[in-house]
């Protein structure tokens, strides 16, 4: 999902690069026609880095036209992804937002000289004269939409009635587009129902303006800044339309998702005729990139109920970030200042664990203005307040105990609450994703607790303390539970962000060594069959590896084997736990050319480095 705040112009280009990353890096079948949905704003506006100019504008469509593409119109495009119409391979669809008068000027006569179908998304308050910011320029008039509308090439749809806007997200005022999550206002985050009644409204203004003015209910929503819920969308159908479109890169393929969530590709400036055949034609599983480079960030060392000194830090983070070349940030969202690994607390308001500051919303926010990607880092068990004082629903070991205090992902009462939290978090956050913490790990002698023996039980028929716990089923057993979990946990946040990015940390040790399904309930393979992205926790000096760099090697070589490069991100460590110091600047190097030049392209680090202030 693209999140776009604040002024935005240089940020949105940076936000709009990285999607297009992880979209091309996400594989697409090949033989099946898709389409290309381009997004244009503004023709001829000196100044705005996605104003294209006229003459550009014409060659791209002289462009398209001389390669043989099919132009798609909306009722095309509609009846395509109900499966009720073949396309030709080549097909591309051409897209206006915000309503400007420039169309009906500039591109309208385009449209009408090479006979190309096109689709503007109007602000209908702008439209209107009843608002309009004061950056944007004159819009065209009803009469001139009737006329574009009457010529058959020109689809008008809505781009909200008045919810192109920002607003106050959380308590430390930050804004984002009013569609994207519960607005805070006069000291608290509005509830479910005001959410969506400000949303039905607008919608109910749109289609009743449409039918008024246009003589016809709008067909689709384009959602402004590409921000949106899967509530916003649920409303849109129940307000009669037909498709929604983002504004995260990629190609659709047949089908209601892209029906719903359209993915458009934004044209900028700058773009030339040879950056256009790059973003038609890109082979989207071998698209040469940079690649994802994450780093994992403790918001324990930003934190502080010192205003003065967590503006600091903030700052610091985002030097950091900005000079290791980083593009994605999985945000702890959970609190843990003790360092014992169990949570007592969270960062973001919600209904179920305790919250030691909400500031996870601030710091995303924040993040987000400088063109990061951002992902909320947390667990699913490790909740010490989901945990009851007898430690009956806990994870309970016959022999070895896990270094975590944990639920067990048997409790299905407790992971009732666990999905309860997770959609307070997407509700509350204008978030990327999620990546689930390693605490979703079993060792080999647990899970033993009353809820594992009654689940057991009750699939077997069986008595589960009589089973060795070396058993290869019951590994088994084990993971689809923790799966299960994960599962429910993504289910529940994806219920507000459907099209989250869902990350999970695996050990190393679950790639290096055959029988991890036992000893951990970890499996590699089934990472990459679930999981949009496997972090693998490559640690080789917490792990006491005499030969880091070679164990480095070791984890890079089963990635390649499996084929998991381009799903996987490999994490290593910039501190050393055993020596309780900081890696030299050179070993920490030494770990990612080691990686880069096994063919890893997806790189992250933990912890993040910056925590060296003065006290």
């Amino acid at each position: 999902m693209l999140v776009i705040i604040g002024d935005g112009k240089n940020m949105l280009k940076k936000i709009i690069r990285l999607l297009f990353l992880i979209a091309m890096m996400m594989p697409v079948n090949a033989a099946f026609a898709s389409v290309s949905i381009l997004c244009y704003h503004e023709v001829d506006r000196s100044g705005d880095a996605f104003a294209v100019s006229h003459q550009r504008l014409e060659s791209q469509l002289q462009f398209m036209k001389n390669q043989g593409y099919h132009f798609v119109s909306l009722d095309e495009y509609i009846r395509y992804t109900k499966g009720e119409l073949q396309l030709p391979e080549k097909s591309v669809m051409v897209t206006f937002d915000d309503g400007y008068r420039s169309f009906y000027t500039k591109v309208y006569p385009l449209l009408k000289k090479y006979q190309v179908p096109g689709m503007l998304a109007i602000v209908s308050s702008w439209t209107n004269h009843e608002e309009k910011p004061n950056d944007v320029r004159d819009t065209a008039s009803w009469d001139e939409l009737r006329e574009m509308e009457a010529s058959g090439l020109v689809t008008v749809v809505s781009h909200t009635h008045a919810m192109h806007k920002q607003q106050t997200i959380n308590p430390q005022g930050g804004r984002n587009g009013v569609v994207g999550s519960h607005l805070y206002v006069n000291g608290h985050y509005e509830t479910d129902e005001e959410y969506k009644t400000r949303l039905k409204n607008d919608l109910s203004e749109v289609q009743r303006l449409f039918q008024e003015k246009l003589g016809h209910k709008a067909r689709a929503m384009v959602w402004p800044y590409g921000i949106y819920t899967k509530e916003a969308i649920d409303l849109t159908k129940d307000a009669a339309m037909e498709a929604t479109f983002l504004l995260d890169g990629g190609v659709n393929e047949s089908g209601e998702n892209s029906r719903f969530y359209a993915k458009r590709m934004i044209m900028e400036s700058d773009f030339d005729v040879q950056r256009l055949k790059k973003l038609l034609t890109v082979n989207h599983d071998s698209w040469d990139s940079s690649g994802i480079r994450m780093a994992q960030v403790d918001l324990d060392n930003i934190y502080s109920k010192n205003s003065r000194k967590y503006e600091r830090n903030l700052q610091n983070l985002l030097k950091e970030l900005n000079n290791n070349n980083i593009n994605l940030v999985a945000l702890q969202a959970f609190a843990d200042p003790d360092g014992d690994g169990n949570v007592d607390e969270v960062y973001f308001a919600n209904s179920v664990v305790p919250v030691r500051a909400d500031i996870f919303n601030d710091v995303t926010t924040r993040l987000q203005q400088r063109g990061l990607m951002v992902v909320a880092w947390l667990p699913v068990l490790n909740y010490q307040s989901l945990i009851k004082k007898d430690d009956s629903n806990a994870v309970k070991s016959r022999g070895e105990k896990g270094w975590y205090h944990r639920l067990s992902p048997f409790d299905q009462e407790g992971l009732k609450q666990v999905k309860l939290l997770f959609n307070d978090l997407a509700v509350n956050t204008q978030v990327a994703g999620v990546l689930l913490q390693d605490d979703l790990y079993l060792n080999q002698d647990e899970d033993v607790s009353f809820p594992a023996q009654q689940a057991y039980r009750k699939q077997f028929g069986k008595d589960l303390l009589t089973i060795d716990a070396k058993d290869d089923k019951l590994g088994n057993w084990k993971m689809a539970a923790l799966d299960n979990a994960a599962r429910q946990a993504v289910d529940a946040f994806k219920m507000t962000r459907p099209q989250a990015i869902v990350m999970r940390d695996i050990y190393a040790g679950a790639l290096l060594y055959p029988d991890a399904v036992s000893w951990l309930g970890q499996d590699y393979t089934d990472y990459l069959q679930q999981y949009d992205y496997t972090v693998v926790m490559a640690y080789p000096f917490m792990d006491n590896e005499e030969e880091p760099y070679e164990y480095l090697q070791r984890v890079a070589k089963v990635i390649k084997d499996k084929n998991g490069a381009a799903k996987t991100i490999v994490k290593i460590q910039s501190y050393d736990w055993q020596k309780n110091r900081w890696l030299p600047a050179g070993v920490f190097s030494k770990q990612m050319s080691t990686l880069k030049r096994a063919g890893m392209k997806n790189l992250g680090y933990y912890p993040n480095t910056f925590c060296f202030w003065p006290k």
